[in-house]
């Protein structure tokens, strides 16, 4: 039967949300770096502290509101605190069951986690460590922070980075590129020229033969409104004196908080981003023309 998770009057199921984030992760774990105190673990005697913070395991996000004093006894073991995520087991209403700190122990070394494929099989049990010590009467001891981070500033910065990297790549293959009946020549016939590279954008001119490509692209969330201006070199200027070469062009990444657009007066070109409310969004855009 085929089900629909993002559609009028249709559930969208939490199998199906978990599957979302873990894929857009690359299946990373990790405690959110800027919310509350990053459920950051301590520990007095023989008990351990987890304070507030938000973590995502396989794709599904637990909070820890205020802070919770786990007891980790006084028997001489190798611990492992975790946060377990157990499908098999079911939720009430009242009670988060399939959920939970544990304290995993063993007489001879730090024990193993159990880490099924939870994603895919919606089934199952996925240990995710916080931290590991060593207990005995005397107290805790030995003690090491596991967490690891989801840092989502450094996440984009990668796409960003990869993003980058391919747009190389394509300015290359364009030079390769059939136009009209003819292969254009890379080493004479093509050129690229940074018109901007700030601390917010780069904005790029490629010419091969008489075709000329803009492509612009923010380095990060433009959080206000910002036009980005750049004069072309004379043999990229269109002769077109009625005005815009184009009046408005959305990018790809338009949502109905932002207003994308691309204009050409002249001379004198700008890429526009203008933000109607407190929702962040980068942007990529381009612009294709030929000379007469």
């Amino acid at each position: 039967m085929l089900k629909g998770h993002v559609f009028k009057e249709q559930v969208f199921g939490n199998q199906i949300f978990a599957l979302f984030i873990n894929t857009f992760l690359n299946g990373q774990n990790g405690v959110s770096n800027n919310y509350k105190n990053g459920m950051t673990v301590t520990y007095s005697g023989n008990s351990v502290t987890v304070d507030s913070g938000a973590v995502c395991i396989q794709g599904r996000f637990l909070e820890e509101d205020t802070s919770t004093e786990i007891d980790a006894g006084t028997d001489n073991n190798y611990c492992k605190l975790v946060i377990e995520i157990d499908l098999d087991k079911q939720n009430t209403d009242e009670l988060l069951n399939q959920a939970s700190y544990k304290i995993l122990k063993s007489s001879s070394g730090y024990p193993a986690l159990t880490q099924n494929d939870i994603v895919k099989n919606n089934a199952g049990v996925y240990q995710y460590e916080l931290a590991r010590f060593k207990t005995s009467s005397s107290g805790i001891s030995d003690f090491q922070d596991m967490r690891t981070f989801l840092d989502f500033d450094s996440i984009y910065s990668k796409i960003q980075a990869d993003y980058s990297a391919i747009l190389e790549e394509l300015e290359e293959e364009l030079a390769s590129v059939v136009d009209g009946s003819a292969y254009v020549l890379k080493n004479n016939l093509t050129e690229k020229v940074e018109l901007i590279n700030d601390q917010d954008a780069i904005v790029k001119l490629i010419k091969i033969g008489k075709l000329r490509i803009i492509i612009a692209y923010t380095k990060h969330t433009i959080t206000n409104s910002k036009i980005f201006s750049f004069t072309l070199p004379e043999d990229s200027q269109p002769s077109d004196t009625n005005g815009a070469l184009l009046s408005y062009n959305p990018s790809v990444d338009e949502l109905d908080n932002y207003e994308i657009s691309s204009y050409s007066l002249l001379s004198l070109q700008y890429f526009r981003i203008t933000k109607k409310d407190n929702v962040n969004k980068s942007f990529y855009n381009s612009l294709t023309y030929y000379m007469d």
